[in-house]
């Protein structure tokens, strides 16, 4: 999937939507199609948080940011939403009349799938008038995290999906489009993105066709896609297939130990990524030799913690498994002179902790503090673990899903690194992580 960034983020989960997508890479493997984030359509006041234009059609993403973090959320079409069993509230306004509780706060129930639908109306309006055959689908993202969302059976057989965005579920909801007898033809594709973002990159048939559109015919004719219907917030256009339940990945957002742990979190979405770089078939670029070990374990001491190397790499051109999230989508446009990675173990107080550390130099001094800038900012992706890619970790294998981050930079390489206890839940307060992720910033890298 392409793709191209404009400056809006219309929500505060917006930031989830860009790097669950930028995570998904380029090409058409995974699920392909050009997606455009903060766009604003010309002669329009709708900002949306994505528009996916994809080979099967187009899906509108529609960020809702929810109070506070949820374990369930509950969000039918129509009727109350409930996280966690509660009522989602928000403070009243005006013409919200009075609906005080016990503690003299105003509030007024509500369900943001309604504004977010009448939203996707009108957006499906403008894509309509482009070309009136192209079928679309709804995502409404829901953050800052939400572990499981629920919808009701009858809300499932149409073409709307809420979420939580990570990589994992926005494949799953591109789902929510109706099936097509073929692929839209790139210049349906360029059409609708003319339409939706004239000022985007112009993106060739061969770029096009890599993302999975139907190329023109010899003659240049290409056969229309069969009509769908306009979707609207009361009616659907057609029912789709989906599973019933769409679970996010962990996110702790106030469990970070650094203002940047949150970017960590987006190595859950490495499973998907590596069954598509590495199970399609993928060979690194001739162009960018590398070098890749595994098995040699050695013991390195640093600051009196003991570091059991498992597995390390070297390459001199970042590529796209190499990363996830933004981070992947500024290594893969700004390149690097070199990338180191290591995975290591150490056992600190009696615990098991995992090490994930990389290393990317540049040939700039500028954009090398501009992705250090980027690695610091919650949500924006981090470094793939090369013992993950490798398959080397022992049962049980770390997640990083709770880990300590830290960044640094010297010059023009900047070092990030997680750590992770192996076994249980690192609670509030325990600062064990923090200090072997401390220690491994200093590990020498083969």
């Amino acid at each position: 999937m392409r793709v191209v960034r404009f400056p809006a983020r219309p929500t505060r989960v917006s930031d989830d939507v860009r790097a669950a997508l930028a995570s998904l890479g380029k090409g058409g493997n995974i699920v392909g199609g050009v997606a455009v984030l903060g766009v604003t359509p010309p002669d329009s006041d709708l900002v949306l948080d994505a528009v996916l234009i994809l080979p099967r059609g187009v899906l509108v993403v529609i960020g809702v940011d929810l109070p506070d973090p949820a374990m369930t959320l509950t969000a039918p079409l129509n009727g109350e939403w409930r996280t966690d069993g509660w009522p989602l509230v928000r403070p009243a306004d005006a013409t919200d009349g009075e609906n005080g509780d016990e503690n003299g706060g105003v509030y007024a129930d509500i369900n943001p799938a309604v504004a977010a639908l009448a939203t996707a109306g009108r957006f499906a309006d403008l894509v309509h008038g482009i070309d009136s055959g192209i079928g679309i689908g709804v995502v409404i993202a829901v953050g800052p995290f939400v572990e499981t969302v629920q919808q009701p059976p009858e809300d499932l057989a149409g073409p709307v999906r809420v979420i939580y965005p990570s990589a994992p579920s926005m494949l799953a909801a591109t789902e929510a489009l109706p099936p097509t007898s073929r692929p839209l033809t790139t210049r349906q594709a360029r059409t609708v993105l003319r339409g939706l973002a004239p000022s985007a990159t112009e993106l060739d048939d061969a770029v096009l066709s890599a993302e999975g559109f139907a190329a023109p015919n010899t003659d240049g004719s290409e056969a229309p896609v069969s009509p769908a219907p306009p979707i609207s917030s009361a009616t659907p256009p057609r029912p789709f297939t989906g599973a019933e339940q769409v679970t996010g990945s962990p996110r702790r957002s106030n469990r970070r130990r650094v203002a940047t742990a949150a970017a960590a979190l987006l190595v859950v979405a490495v499973t998907t990524v590596l069954i598509l770089t590495v199970g399609s078939g993928d060979t690194p670029t001739p162009a960018s030799p590398s070098q890749h070990s595994v098995g040699e374990e050695a013991t390195v001491t640093v600051n009196g913690v003991a570091f059991t190397r498992i597995a390390h790499d070297r390459s001199t051109l970042c590529q796209p498994h190499h990363a996830v999230g933004d981070v992947q989508a500024y290594l893969t446009e700004h390149g690097c002179a070199e990338l180191r990675r290591g995975s290591f173990t150490t056992v600190l107080d009696g615990r098991v902790v995992a090490v994930s550390l990389g290393s990317v130099t540049f040939t700039d001094d500028t954009v090398a503090a501009e992705f250090h800038t980027l690695a610091e900012e919650p949500g924006t992706g981090a470094l793939t673990d090369t013992a993950t890619q490798a398959g080397r970790w022992r049962e049980p294998a770390p997640k990083f899903a709770d880990a300590a981050y830290l960044t640094r930079r010297e010059d023009t390489t900047v070092r990030l690194v997680l750590a992770d206890p192996v076994e249980g839940e690192t609670e509030p307060g325990d600062d064990l992580p923090l200090r072997v992720a401390q220690a491994a910033l200093e590990l020498p890298l083969p």
